[in-house]
């Protein structure tokens, strides 16, 4: 019992604090002639290849190097007493692309986006699982429109309803502009007070989150990565929110052990 728990605390307080990926890492198979460019790069593990850019590695370094505000003790009990926000990107998927921007697009047809694999539907399930055992109450579960996105919440929490203002704008290397049109879509939601005792769950992408939080980690806000990381935000209402902890889809059932 005693190894278990410390397991769970290093786990939690160690690794939920810290990414899985360095932002000065290069990409696999590129080529000299490109590094020699200083154009930024990144491992598989952080932002997506199409979409790499100054603004979105500065955004994975800020999710590398956010440091959890409270220890694994009082963020449990904080959660079962309920009024938080967990925003999760949406697992893993079998595909990097940006299905955003493709002319096939239908958000009604999964064969035109990316979908789940096999490592992803895991990862969901494993997500509220962990959720679950750790006696964690969710109220609402919202989604955005996408497949990868409303099966994550499904597979999860077995419930969920769909919200546009979670989607994703039709732009891959997006401009500040774009990155204020997710703030005013989403900060609405990350700051609404949940229902008495209870958490709401945010199912949705990686621009959004990045956007939305450009307020409270300025001036590029945060990158979720890797794909199933999740942010517990503290609501405070009119589009107010602080952000409070990170968490792996594996680090949520060590929060069972307290």
């Amino acid at each position: 019992m005693i190894k278990n728990f410390s397991v769970a605390l290093a786990l939690i307080l160690i690794g939920a604090c810290s990414s899985q990926t360095d932002p000065q890492k290069t990409r696999k198979n590129q080529p000299s002639e490109t590094a020699s460019q200083e154009q930024p790069v990144a491992n598989s593990d952080g932002v997506e290849d199409y979409e790499i850019n100054e603004t979105t590695m500065s955004g994975e370094e800020r999710n590398v190097n956010f440091i959890n505000r409270v220890g694994a003790q009082q963020l449990v009990n904080n959660l079962r007493e309920g009024g938080y926000v967990i925003y999760i990107r949406h697992t893993q998927t079998n595909k990097d692309w940006g299905d955003q921007v493709s002319p096939k697009l239908d958000l009604a047809d999964c064969n035109t986006q990316r979908q789940l694999s096999p490592d992803g539907k895991a990862e969901a399930k494993q997500i509220g699982t962990g959720i679950k055992a750790a006696s964690i109450p969710i109220g609402d579960v919202i989604s955005s429109e996408y497949c990868r996105a409303y099966n994550t919440a499904k597979l999860a929490f077995a419930k969920y309803t769909k919200d546009s203002s979670l989607n994703f704008l039709p732009c891959v290397e997006c401009t500040p502009k774009d990155y204020k049109e997710y703030a005013a879509r989403v900060s609405p939601l990350l700051s609404a007070i949940p229902a008495s005792k209870t958490n709401t769950v945010l199912v949705g992408h990686d621009d959004p989150f990045q956007g939305v939080t450009m307020s409270v980690e300025p001036s590029n806000g945060i990158y979720p990565a890797p794909m199933g990381v999740s942010y517990v935000v503290k609501p405070m209402g009119d589009g107010t929110f602080q952000l409070v902890a990170k968490l792996l889809p594996s680090q949520w059932q060590a929060l069972a052990q307290f």
